[in-house]
């Protein structure tokens, strides 16, 4: 048993408090080494470090070597009171022991990460784990002696203890040392096996012994790369990259199947499929981030499971989502990959930020760019420090038209040095400018491939021909009998007052004389567009395309309650829902329930069975419990923190959720789970006679009122769930509990009232060990608790809860902008005097490049930031839905759960099932969305702004990152709800056709500013747009003299002749012309683009660039 020895309270704090509190200084520190590792290894940083030429082995001493130098700087303080308490004597052998320590604990947090997935998993479990290791100290009071050198902890208090009674205790320092070094040699050989084993499949042996080293290495490969260049000098192109019989399977899923294909050099490869398809996975299998289940991949005739180290360092890769370091600038981030790749970075560095347009942002730190400038940087990393084969998953993702067209011109200037390109992508007129060659995805397999030409010819996608402004019942029948004879009648189709055929070249030929005929009837529109690759992708996806079945069908009548109690009931109940579905889903959330009351059962076991009095067990015990309440103090933090950066809090803000609503129903779900807690201690507590049973009860009952409230406030401190989840619990413990016991104990309790106010950790902690119940510390905690909740809702008003909108005084609009001006600082202004309308039933949309100010101006709109000037007026009581480019989702909960909550939270009372089902069909989602692909998150994140009954609707960039099936279907379901339901949307996309289908009207913003007022995509297009292009090759010089003279007013550039049509060329004398040249044989190809909105873009585009 611990004695109590003369010294008292000082002689239980030395025995009890250091050989737990030593270990536990360093639990917030391996807490951090745990997520970060495990963060890095799940978001494939550490796989694409790989694929960037790193070692593995370089990777894991630097993240072994980091955390020793972190782990010195917490320590040395320890260390220079442990020497100071002993006189300075014995000097170098405790900094000997205390430095091996250190080395064996980070190897020992090291080799736990390798048994995590989950970041925030790993961090509870190692903080519990080694917390508990901290006890094994009290074995040899079992008489289990040999139990003391099972781990690091319990040696360092074992040594630590002995050396500080006997300062010349030579026997511990030799078992110290000895012990310490078979520590860390054991936890880190064993880190690196596990970590070989993991990336190599289960192959390390095989590598290690039986790989041969002859003639292999990236010096081999330079070799053959460059016995393959003499071919291409003779223009013959080789094969870069061979599939042969590719399978992947996850679990019963089947996500590639027999996938075959080769890829050139000196080409580019696009993939095209739908979401789900399989493209990435592809890459990922090509790249190594993902093992294949099966089949063969060969890089220049090279197997990748033998020689994968030497092949990845020919590999450049741009992953879908974007892999930055937010505490990086952009030269930071470019310079650090040149190092990783062993290349100099100087010249090239700024050679790639002029070609991305980078310069400007080369001081800015990763985090301060817009969404389209990451994904330069992104693509920018992929290219430098000479990488051979490139893989580009869905690059151009959130870039603006200009910049994608800049991006085009670097990718193909970059194929002509020697280059593979394979790319995936969403936007198929990229390509159809890019690709030499085009594999079309679906299901896991190819299903058509080759160059974009030979798919549309393949495919039978020719020439669209319109005829429009049809005024009766007669012209139609004029129109549809004059094609009778020409077999294209399953290519026609009505819509609206235009009806429609689908032609091949040699159709549209044979009609050119019955086109003159038709174009003599009164008033009909005669329209010619070639179709573009979509059309044959379309036709090949046809079964998964809803078109205007979904017009007819969506949607149900919805039926919302306007009385502000019954909304108020719905949305409480809501968010318990939500509490309730993510703690029963999430499993990290329930092992940061469990695990305080496991240490607190440790603690109640050594406590009761090795202490003798009361006292000590008391202390003892109240100890752990503080502990306890540290460690899982994230559960409270979490909530508010995640749900603001997500901008969730925000959004609910916008749906009617007041202030007193949010914080009831979120603290109310947060008691639930510490009164768990608390019952659990009550119960324990009992055993070892802390208090009387009625004062313990009131004195949990009133900490966890303090203790939530206080997390609350403190979540303030943090920008990201992330580091709250890292540091807060180590704040915890540390400065809120065992700093103030510390100067308590060293002051004799002269700033123990003050303290009492203000920790409750400090508070509690005091309140269990007053044996004699002389002070009633309930009061301690009701103050702690209104002060706590007072200053969260004054910081949350504050800080996030901005109040922009006014009543709008205009029935005929929904949403009046006046004068908006706004900037994050003086220096530069985001919004330059801003107006803009949204009338009922209306779509408004903003178009401009990356950095215009769209996304700011709908952060203002839905109170994300403080309006300083000019105002925004709306109905206060209206009901705003948005879909932002940070898409606010639970991730344990099911899409059908989160739509349903969402109804409710809008106050949604009927038709709620049928409704939730139909746009669960419409948009082919389904599952929890931690397992869903970032299109279909996104489809979620749109059918959230949908359900439901809401005024405004705001969707910022809602088809960013879907394919063009999900896209279409995305599109005509946002025309169904704005003609079947009174609302009205404002609308931020790049993709131009797809503002000029959805938009009544639309505004641009250039640099903070509008070149010209709000109207129609047609009169923009009437205005600006360059009109109808006819772009015709000419096969020589002397067939391109014959091609001028039929269209005199023309623009050549080589054998290239562009002709803009008009009132001297209409339809059938253009193709009459262009029959008689290709008859002629004088025509290589020849294009025809309509007059659209993306040439208005493209000018307006580059006024922002030529100001920059």
């Amino acid at each position: 048993m611990v004695q109590k020895d003369d010294d008292g309270t000082g002689g239980l704090f030395m025995s009890i408090m250091v050989p737990v509190y030593i270990p536990s200084c360093f639990v917030g520190l391996c807490r951090q080494l745990l997520v970060e590792y495990v963060h890095e290894k799940t978001n494939k940083y550490r796989d694409l470090y790989k694929i960037m030429g790193m070692k593995l082995s370089n990777y894991r001493i630097a993240w072994f070597l980091t955390y020793i130098i972190k782990s010195i700087i917490i320590g040395s303080m320890i260390l220079i009171t442990i020497l100071y308490k002993m006189e300075f004597q014995a000097s170098f052998d405790v900094i000997l022991c205390f430095m091996l320590f250190i080395m064996a604990q980070v190897g020992q947090t090291l080799l736990l990460s390798t048994f995590f997935s989950n970041s925030q998993l790993a961090g509870e479990f190692g903080s519990f784990f080694q917390t508990i290791l901290s006890t094994f100290y009290f074995a040899s009071l079992y008489k289990l002696d040999y139990l003391i050198y099972v781990c690091p902890q319990s040696i360092i208090s074992y040594y630590l203890m002995n050396i500080l009674k006997d300062s010349s205790n030579t026997e511990a320092f030799y078992y110290c040392v000895i012990s310490l070094s078979i520590h860390l040699i054991v936890y880190y050989q064993l880190f690196n096996f596990l970590e070989e084993q993991v990336t190599n499949g289960g192959k390390f042996f095989g590598k290690c012994l039986w790989k041969r080293k002859n003639k292999t290495g990236y010096d081999q490969f330079e070799d053959q790369m460059e016995m393959k260049r003499q071919f291409d000098v003779e223009g013959l192109a080789f094969t870069s990259v061979e599939i042969i019989k590719l399978f992947k399977q996850y679990g019963d899923v089947i996500a590639i199947e027999n996938l075959n294909l080769e890829i050139y050099s000196q080409q580019i490869l696009c993939i095209l499929g739908q979401n789900g398809a399989g493209k990435t996975t592809t890459l990922n299998i090509l790249t190594g981030l993902i093992e294949k289940t099966s089949g063969k991949i060969l890089y220049f005739g090279k197997n990748f499971d033998e020689e994968r180290d030497e092949i990845q360092k020919l590999i450049g890769f741009c992953p879908q989502e974007n892999l930055l370091y937010d505490q990086l600038t952009v030269k930071e981030s470019l310079q650090y990959q040149h190092m990783m790749r062993g290349s100099e970075s100087g010249s090239e560095i700024e050679m790639w930020l002029n070609l991305m347009q980078l310069q400007q942002y080369s001081n800015y730190k990763t985090n301060e760019l817009s969404g389209g400038n990451k994904r330069k940087l992104q693509i920018a990393l992929a290219l430098v420090g000479g990488s051979q084969i490139i893989f580009l998953d869905e690059p151009t993702t959130s870039i603006d038209p200009e910049s994608r067209r800049q991006i085009w011109k670097i990718l193909k200037e970059i194929k002509q040095i020697n280059k593979t390109l394979i790319l995936t992508t969403h936007f198929l007129d990229e390509a159809e400018e890019l690709a030499d060659r085009i594999a079309i995805m679906k299901q896991g397999s190819i299903k058509i491939q080759g160059s974009p030409e030979n798919i549309k010819k393949e495919l039978e996608v020719g020439f669209t021909l319109t005829f429009g402004n049809i005024q009766s019942s007669q012209q139609q029948s004029q129109i549809k009998q004059l094609f009778h004879e020409l077999d294209c009648s399953s290519g026609s189709k009505l819509e609206y007052d235009n009806i429609k055929y689908i032609l091949n070249q040699n159709q549209l030929f044979s009609i050119v004389e019955k086109l003159n005929e038709l174009n003599k009837i009164d008033n009909i529109k005669i329209q010619l567009i070639q179709n573009t690759l979509e059309a044959a992708y379309l036709k090949l996806n046809k079964d998964n395309l809803e078109d205007d079945q979904i017009i007819k069908e969506y949607s149900f009548p919805i039926k919302s309650t306007n009385d502000v109690k019954t909304r108020q009931i719905l949305q409480i109940f809501a968010l318990l829902y939500k509490k309730y579905y993510i703690l029963k889903r999430n499993f990290t959330l329930q092992l940061m329930l469990v695990l305080p009351m496991l240490i607190l059962l440790f603690a109640y076991f050594f406590g009761y069975h090795l202490l003798q009095s009361k006292d000590q067990i008391q202390f003892f015990v109240s100890l752990f419990i503080s502990q306890s309440f540290s460690l899982n103090s994230s559960i409270f933090i979490n909530t508010p923190i995640l749900e603001r950066e997500l901008k969730i809090r925000q959004q609910l803000k916008q749906m009617g959720v007041s202030q007193f609503t949010y914080i009831f129903a979120t603290f109310l779900g947060d008691y639930v789970i510490i009164f768990i807690i608390t019952s659990f201690i009550y119960i324990l507590s009992l055993q070892v006679e802390f208090l009387e049973s009625e004062q313990l009860l009131k004195i949990l009952t009133l900490f966890g009122l303090s203790i939530i409230s206080f997390s609350y406030t403190a979540s303030f401190m943090f920008s990201s769930n992330q580091s709250a989840f890292k540091i807060f619990p180590v704040i915890n413990f540390l400065f809120c509990y065992l700093l103030p016991s510390m100067i308590d104990l060293q002051l004799q309790n002269q700033y123990s009232e003050f303290f009492t106010y203000i920790f409750p950790l400090y508070t509690l902690n005091l309140a269990l060990q007053d044996k004699n119940q002389d002070q009633d510390y309930s009061i301690y905690f009701l103050v702690q608790f209104v002060i706590f909740m007072f200053l969260y809702q004054i910081l949350e008003k504050h800080l996030i809860l901005f109040e922009n909108r006014k009543n709008v005084q205009d029935s005929n609009s929904k949403l009046q902008i006046q004068n908006i001006q706004f900037g994050y600082n003086q220096n530069k202004q985001v919004l330059k005097q801003i107006d803009l309308q949204l009338s009922p039933q209306k779509i408004l949309s903003l178009l401009g490049p990356n950095g215009a100010g769209k996304t700011t101006l709908i952060q203002l709109i839905t109170d994300c930031l403080k309006l300083k000037w000019g105002s925004i007026m709306y109905n206060k009581n209206m009901i705003i839905s948005s879909c932002q480019q940070c898409e606010g989702l639970w991730e344990d909960l099911t899409a059908e759960e989160i739509l349903y909550l969402y109804a409710r939270i809008k106050g949604s009372i009927r038709n709620l099932k049928n409704e939730i089902s139909q746009i669960l069909r419409i948009l082919s989602i389904k599952g929890k969305i931690v397992n869903m692909s970032g299109g279909q998150r996104r489809k979620v994140a749109l059918a959230i702004s949908l359900i439901g009954d809401s005024g405004i609707i705001i969707l910022d960039e809602p088809s960013n990152g879907l394919d063009p099936i999900s896209r279409r279907n995305l599109q005509n379901m946002i025309k169904a709800h704005v003609y079947k339901r009174n609302s009205s949307i404002i609308l931020t996309t790049h993709d131009m056709d797809e503002a000029q289908y959805l938009s009544d009207n639309i505004s641009f913003i250039i640099n903070g500013q509008q070149p010209f007022p709000q109207q129609s995509s047609a009169q923009l297009i009437e205005q600006y747009g360059s009109g109808i292009l006819l772009s015709i090759r000419a096969k020589n010089k002397e067939a391109l003299d014959q091609v001028t003279l039929a269209f005199p007013k023309h623009q050549k550039e080589g054998l290239l002749i562009v002709i803009k049509l008009g009132n001297e060329y209409d339809v059938p004398t253009t193709i009459k012309i262009i029959k008689n040249l290709c008859q002629e044989d004088l025509i290589g190809t020849f294009t025809i683009k309509q007059a659209n909105l993306e040439q208005v873009f493209l000018r307006q585009c580059r006024k922002q660039y030529d100001e920059d």
